[in-house]
């Protein structure tokens, strides 16, 4: 989707990660996350049809991947998606 929709994406091997589990209160959890990275145009991020289209992959990662969250990073600006069901 990344290619189509925005020209490319690249995918680093896992890194090595932890994280604040607060609804578990406060146990950290070791992961070991992926990270995509994809660059596009102002033109392309701010078309409605293409960023319909992120976040239905985005909620769909998150689905299959069985994740509390997905981090989506946009210029300077941090989403977090924690709502997965299909819309």
């Amino acid at each position: 989707m990344l290619g189509r929709v925005f020209g490319g994406a690249t995918a680093y091997p896992r890194a090595k990660g932890v994280w604040r589990d607060d609804e578990r209160g406060g146990a950290l959890v070791k992961d070991e996350p992926v990270v995509v990275q994809c660059y596009t145009t102002p033109v392309d991020i701010e078309d409605s049809t293409n960023l319909a289209e992120l976040g239905r992959f985005c909620r769909s990662m998150g689905r299959e991947a069985r994740q509390g969250e997905v981090g989506l990073v946009v210029g300077d600006e941090y989403f977090a998606i924690r709502d997965f069901e299909e819309g």
